[in-house]
């Protein structure tokens, strides 16, 4: 391992790199200094989709064939640039999260071994009013169709449509797809989080064969998990852009509506060798979300009866 340091500059702010040789993926000969790299070019467009966001990290110290784990508490260390929001917890413990709001942060984390950043879906100005909600569609088992999590988000897609909502997706870069929506952010968490299940549950009414909530995994069989939890207070998903700590680097990609028609499309299909070729040729699908934000006023009342 090369523990070789040198400082560089971001946004008018030094820090200290290091290990940048050291290989972090070794199933593809990916380094340290690659990730750092990473980040660093696809600043411009991720920023726009994480600002204003507290996140979780999840960091390899070692490699991504070694356990890594979860961190929420910025550490006492990050230097005063790293921007952050002290909250408590239900144990009552203060937490300073990390809010990601200038490419040099995302440089720093990915120094500290950040491969993953997972986002709140509110903004620090309204913690408790989400402006997005999600579903993630989780197939179950080792072995899965994946053109049934396809199928599964059009039929999403055109329910939310029904209720004068805007859709967005993306792959997760892992196994399945999160389909998103951009909303105003005047329901609170448990109201936005009643609401999702009710979505989910009727779409599972409609197709109980592919389609479940259980919570537990063994009882799942072969069905999509529609996950609606994620839209609970202090719960994330994982960020646009974001790599995922699994072979060949996947990339938790921005897609177009009419990609989910691919039948080569997977989950982890774009990666950090080949999401820049991507952003060339078709841009970025998820640019203009935040203009894209409804109310679920109507939906809210649609599912009151």
């Amino acid at each position: 391992m090369n523990d070789e340091r040198f400082d560089m500059k971001v946004d008018r702010f030094s820090m200290t790199v290091s290990n940048v040789e050291k290989i972090v993926f070794p199933g593809d000969g990916i380094t340290k200094g690659d990730i750092i790299n990473y980040y660093y070019s696809i600043a411009p467009v991720m920023l726009p989709l994480v600002k204003n966001r507290l996140i979780s990290m999840q960091r390899y110290p070692f490699d991504i064939e070694h356990d890594g784990f979860y961190q929420k508490n910025a550490g006492e260390y990050f230097p005063s640039w790293v921007a952050l929001k002290s909250l408590q917890n239900s144990d009552g413990e203060v937490v300073k999260y990390v809010i990601i709001d200038k490419r040099s942060t995302l440089v720093y984390l990915a120094n500290q071994g950040c491969i993953t950043f997972h986002i709140w879906l509110s903004k620090v100005t309204a913690l408790e009013y989400p402006d997005r909600m999600i579903f993630d569609l989780d197939p179950s088992g080792d072995t899965f169709d994946f053109s049934k999590v396809r199928q599964t988000a059009l039929k999403i897609k055109a329910l939310l449509e029904e209720l004068s909502l805007i859709p967005f997706v993306m792959t997760t870069g892992s196994r399945g797809l999160h389909v998103v929506v951009p909303i105003k952010p005047i329901i609170n968490f448990d109201g936005v989080r009643s609401l999702s299940r009710s979505i989910a549950q009727h779409l599972v009414n409609i197709d109980p064969k592919n389609l479940t909530l259980e919570l537990r995994k063994n009882k799942r069989g072969k069905k999509i998990f529609i996950d609606y939890l994620r839209n609970g207070y202090g719960a994330t998903g994982v960020a646009p852009y974001s790599l995922r700590a699994r072979p060949h680097a996947p990339v938790a990609t921005p897609l177009d509506w009419q990609e989910i028609n691919d039948v080569h499309l997977r989950s982890d299909r774009y990666t950090l060798f080949t999401v820049f070729d991507r952003l060339n040729k078709h841009g970025d699908p998820w640019k203009d979300i935040a203009k894209s934000a409804r109310s679920l006023k109507r939906a809210i009342k649609h599912f009151q009866y």
